[in-house]
């Protein structure tokens, strides 16, 4: 089971939401990052903080809009390190 607590309190908040647009085709909803941020991040991450960081990533090609609320890879994205390094629970 992966420890999204520990994920989003320890790592980049870029870096995290590359990894959650990153888990499936179609991403991560804006409403499920929001919940995300809101639960684990203890604060540190407002959703007006989460909006401005989510534009400056699609700005940046990291992440695109899905056409379903939400967002998935975009053509600049990589793949966070703590994902190749399998930390939290990830396989």
């Amino acid at each position: 089971m992966i420890d999204f607590e520990s994920m989003i309190k320890n790592e980049n908040s870029q870096d995290v939401i590359l990894y959650f647009s990153g888990r499936t085709e179609n991403g991560v909803s804006h409403p499920q990052l929001d919940r995300y941020f809101t639960t684990y991040s203890g604060g540190r991450v407002s959703n007006i903080d989460l909006i401005m960081l989510v534009r400056k990533m699609q700005s940046e090609d990291a992440i695109s809009y899905n056409g379903k609320g939400g967002y998935k890879k975009g053509p600049n994205w990589r793949i966070p390190k703590f994902v190749t390094e399998k930390k939290y629970g990830i396989e």
